[in-house]
Parts: structure tokens; sequence; C-alpha cells
């Protein structure tokens, strides 16, 4: 009887053990369940947090990743500043047309390209062209390329006038390299942030694309022909307004991927342009000296036959009269001896 009692406690402890055994296992998975979220949260392997509990500095790391991935997350979503930037330059050269030439080579050189050019005697203008990609948005933006001032140019001498498209990243290398080809008698930049308006515009654009997706959905299933004809107009003036959006969002893209450079060359009124030296032969220097030389003889003795012209007509006009009368005067002595000598001869 007491060996039977003595068993069935046996058991009943065995099991009070077996249940212990589970509630503590269920415990402890819990607490590392909980412990593995926290460190997963925190954005962390589980192996790293345990490394974080027996290292403090890798803790204090493991706490701040929290924050520094939601800023880096801001960051990227976060759209970048979108500038139209406009610069001027005014460049006194000794030879206007070649400077143009060798802006020109320098803009294309960057990635760019030539928007404007003219070139001439006096003041000039660029052609009335839009800058833009898109034409019927060339004032969509509110930014029109700078204006130069009137240069102290020298009286009849060339001018040449530029518009360059230059991106941004190499505006600073080809207004460096510009500078250095002549006195700079003028220079400005400026930027005008657009982000705003950017964002509003592409804002916009989704909008309507959205608004006549729509449309067109309520087409199809349009009821009546009234219902049909209220919307396709709706619908035909939402892709009138989405035409002129996208024609602006061209427009800021344009101004915002290319830089827009107007750059001005000028002769100066005060500047000695000093004719271009030209190496000749020693032989061909002499025929073509002596041959200036008999040029310019006969150029002096052409006039001086027409500085005294006039007075040799005078003295023609003049000498036929005085010549008759001193043959007259010369005849009267001849005719008296022959009276003399006829009365003579008769005497005798």
């Amino acid at each position: 009887m007491l060996g039977r009692f003595g068993g069935a406690r046996r058991a009943v402890a065995a099991v009070l053990l077996a249940a212990a055994a589970v509630a503590g296992a269920s415990l402890v998975a819990g607490c590392s369940d909980s412990a593995a979220s926290s460190t997963n949260a925190s954005g962390e392997s589980v192996p790293g947090a345990k490394a974080g509990a027996d290292n403090p500095a890798a803790a204090g790391s493991s706490a701040g990743g929290s924050s520094a991935g939601e800023s880096t997350t801001k960051a990227d979503v976060a759209d970048p500043q979108s500038l139209i930037i406009m610069a001027g330059l005014q460049l006194a050269v000794q030879n206007p047309d070649k400077a143009a030439d060798a802006a020109e080579q320098t803009a294309i050189a960057a990635g760019g390209y030539v928007a404007g050019e003219s070139e001439g005697v006096g003041s000039q203008v660029l052609p009335s062209a839009d800058i833009t990609a898109d034409a019927a948005a060339g004032s969509a933006t509110g930014v029109s390329p700078l204006t130069l001032p009137a240069p102290n140019a020298a009286p009849g001498k060339e001018q040449a006038l530029l518009l360059l498209r230059i991106p941004p990243s190499r505006l600073a290398d080809v207004l460096a390299t510009l500078s250095g080809g002549g006195g700079i008698a003028y220079r400005t930049q400026s930027e005008t942030d657009v982000t705003g308006q950017v964002a509003d515009v592409d804002s916009r654009v989704a909008s309507a694309k959205a608004s006549i997706s729509e449309l067109r959905g309520l087409i199809d299933k349009a009821a009546s022909m009234n219902d049909l004809i209220s919307l396709e107009q709706a619908l035909a003036s939402r892709e009138s307004d989405l035409e002129s959006l996208e024609a602006q969002q061209r427009a800021l893209a344009d101004q915002v991927a290319y830089a827009t450079v107007t750059v001005g060359f000028f002769v100066s009124a005060g500047a000695v342009v000093a004719p271009p030296v030209k190496h000749r032969n020693p032989f061909s220097a002499g025929l073509v000296d002596s041959w200036h030389a008999l040029i310019a003889i006969g150029h002096g003795l052409l006039a001086v036959i027409g500085w005294l012209l006039p007075f040799l007509v005078i003295v023609a006009i003049l000498w036929w009269p005085v010549r008759r009368v001193v043959r007259m005067v010369r005849r009267r002595p001849a005719r008296a001896n022959t009276e003399i000598e006829s009365v003579e001869a008769a005497e005798v």
C-alpha cells in the first residue's frame, strides 16, 4: 500500500517538474522574441544586439541608427534644388571675330551649344528667338537672357555677341576660360530658385493626367448624348491645359539643365590694334616696296599736274595774243629796213 502511494507521489512530482520546465522554456522563448523584435526595430541583427549588450559603444551606435536612417530617408525623399543660372560677360579684345569663334569652341567642348550669335560693325543685338526647348513656353519661366551694357567701343570696329547654353557643372570653368581671352569690361551672374515652381508644375501635370483619365472612363460610361457632349468638352479643356503645363514643364527643365551666358566682344576705343605681321623673303619684300614707291611717285606727279593744270590753261590762253603782238613788233623793224634799202637803191 505504501509502495503504491510512493509511486504515485513520484509520478506527480515528475509531472510537476515537466510542467515547470515547459513554463520556463516558454518564458525564455518569450523574452528572446521580445529582445529580437526590439533589436530588429532598431535596424540591427540579433547577434549584433548581443554584442551591443556586451559593448556599450556598439549599443550606443545601434541606438542612434534609427534617427540616422530616418534622416537619410527624408533626404532621399526631398526634391533637389532647381536653379536657373544667368551670366553676362563683356570683354575688350583685339579681334572680336576670332574671340567669338574661340568662345563657341569652348562652349561646345563643355557640352553646351550656341543659342544665338550676332557679329558686325556697331552695337549688336541678338536675334529674337526663344532659348528654351519649347517655343510656346518661352516666357513661362519669367527669366530672359541678360542684356549687356553699351561698351566703350572704337567707332567703325566690329563687335560680336553670343548667347551660350552651358551645363551648370561646367559654368565656372567656361567663364574662367572666356575671362582669360581679353580685358573684362563687365561681368554678372544670378541664380533664380524655381524648386517650388517645378514641383507645382509637376503636381499640376500629374493631376491633369489623372483628371483626363477619369473623364475618359466617364465618357465610356455616358448614359446620354448630352452627358457625352459635356464630358468631351471637359476633356478637350483638360487636354489643352495639360499641353500648356507640359510646355511649361519642358521650358523649366531646359533652363535648369543649361545655364544661359551672354558674352560680348568689342574693340576698346583706347586700344591700339597692331597690324598683323607678315613674314616675307627679302626679294619679294624689295619688289613690293619698290612697286609701292613707284605708285607713290606716280601719285605725286599726278598731284603736281593737277595743281599746275589751271595755271597752264591760263598761260596757254594768254600766250596766243602775246605771241601775235611779239611777232608784229618784230616785223615792223624788218619792213622799215627793207623800205630804206629800196629807197637807197632807187637814189643810186
